[in-house]
């Protein structure tokens, strides 16, 4: 092939090429302009805000329990079907079901306290005999020479399941205090809302 005619091929194949070329900016300049141009579309939404209700803690209040926001605020909140008690349409209901949680919550939780304070009574019960084993062993040892060695690690064995004994019976007992705290804690801010409404009602009637 002469110069001539290959350099007249290469020029004919640039051509096209920087025409096709052109033609897809124009299309993509138009398909732009038809984006910007095109009327934005609402999106339908027939769910609209909802409220839900958490499980409730030992210390979460009726208020903690209820929140509220559209799908798309609930997908962002990270929320898992173990946390969640229930999604409801309205407000009213979700505080209903939150308020109907707090009360068998503390229920629960009086149950488990007075649980707690037969079990502090039990195990008492149970040191003061283990005590008493111990001072039964030593005097024992005392006048029986020849059974000291066993009597006193019969005795050991039973100051180490005292002393566990112990521990274990202050650590509930804290605990059984912390707990009876917050019960008199909630108790009194009763106490002051009913005032307060006795307050509002006495002056109501004043006037």
């Amino acid at each position: 092939m002469k110069k001539q005619e290959l350099r007249k091929l290469i020029t004919e194949n640039i051509t096209d090429w920087l025409a096709e070329r052109s033609q897809q900016e124009e299309a993509d300049s138009g398909d732009m302009a038809y984006t910007e141009k095109a009327p934005k579309i609402k999106m339908e939404d027939q769910i609209g805000e909802m409220y839900y209700v958490t499980k409730p803690s030992k210390k979460s209040t009726m208020e903690e329990l209820v929140g509220k926001g559209d799908v798309f605020e609930f997908a962002t909140l990270g929320l898992t079907k173990e946390e969640v008690h229930g999604i409801y349409k309205s407000e009213g209901k979700a505080k209903t079901v939150a308020n109907k949680l707090i009360k068998e919550r503390d229920i629960q939780l009086k149950e488990t306290y007075k649980k707690g304070q037969d079990k502090l009574k039990q195990m008492e019960a149970s040191i003061d005999e283990i005590k008493g084993q111990i001072e039964g062993k030593m005097s024992e040892a005392t006048s029986n020479p020849d059974m000291r060695e066993a009597l006193t690690s019969e005795s050991n064995s039973l100051m180490e399941k005292l002393s566990m004994l112990e521990m274990q019976m202050e650590k509930l007992r804290m605990a059984l205090e912390a707990e009876g705290m917050r019960f008199e804690k909630k108790s009194s801010k009763k106490a002051k809302k009913e005032d307060e409404k006795e307050d509002k009602k006495d002056e109501k009637e004043d006037k």
